[in-house]
């Protein structure tokens, strides 16, 4: 499939989520990063792989989408005003794309760079059924609903926004400080969640070895696996959503023998 990821607003988590809701269960799909000032969390990732193009070389991006069929194209924040424009003189680019992803976040600014976000794109010819928003980092420990945390853009959904993008059933990623901890190792949510390491045990070692830096590595990485785990499920859920079919990676094993959903 040929995805894009993109919001006028920064600080949504774009990148984040090419990499781990839709390069991770795209095994064999090419990243193009559209950035050229703001770290990517695409950046230093395995088995990954990523290119970094500026919305100026937008030919090579148009080139990769008419020969390529499996490319997520992430367009960061310091490349989108560049990369609309182009959009509006290569005008074929906007048939080349499957889904255009617009993830939104709680924050005010964000929704309503969201909502001009949409309405970019329905002005530009993409059609609502290629747009999809993600409501990403819902902080669930509220108990607010969606509704509640995302009141701008779901209410702009139920009027203006009509028929310009799909909203519903909500596709919603769960706040997880995972996420920030990830961005250290280079790997997936995916792989992180199912590291099979007995943590117990590495703890155990540790505590009759005296080594208090191996003791508080096992204790960081066992709290991270439990978090991965956690996002994992949430990614899988949301990608099967997305996308109405579930991959061979949308089951996770665990080191119990059971299979989760």
């Amino acid at each position: 499939m040929k995805i894009c990821v993109l919001n006028l607003s920064g600080n949504v988590g774009k990148s984040t989520l090419a990499v781990h809701l839709l390069a991770a269960y795209s095994p064999g799909s090419r990243i193009l990063s559209v950035e050229s000032i703001n770290a990517s969390a695409t950046q230093g990732m395995q088995d990954l792989e990523v290119e970094e193009l500026g919305a100026s070389r937008f030919k090579e991006i148009l080139r990769e989408l008419m020969q390529s069929d499996d490319v997520i194209v992430d367009v960061g924040a310091s490349n989108v005003a560049a990369f609309m424009t182009e959009m509006k003189r290569f005008k074929s680019a906007v048939g080349e794309f499957d889904w255009v992803l617009v993830p939104t976040v709680p924050a005010l600014k964000q929704q309503l760079d969201t909502i001009a976000t949409i309405d970019w794109l329905h002005e530009l010819g993409v059609e609502g059924h290629k747009v999809r928003v993600l409501l990403n980092q819902y902080a669930s420990e509220t108990q607010d609903p969606v509704e509640v945390i995302y009141s701008h853009v779901l209410g702009y959904a139920a009027a203006d926004g009509r028929g310009k993008a799909i909203y519903e059933p909500h596709a919603v990623i769960d706040h997880n400080e995972v996420y920030e901890l990830a961005k250290g190792t280079g790997q997936l949510m995916r792989d992180l969640a199912v590291n099979t390491t007995d943590w117990k045990a590495a703890r155990a070692d540790a505590k009759r070895a005296g080594d208090m830096v191996a003791l508080e590595r096992a204790m960081s990485s066992q709290i991270t696996h439990d978090l991965a785990v956690t996002a994992h499920e949430n990614l899988a859920r949301v990608h099967g959503l997305l996308f109405a079919h579930q991959s061979a990676n949308d089951v996770l094993q665990v080191p119990s023998g059971k299979r989760r959903a």
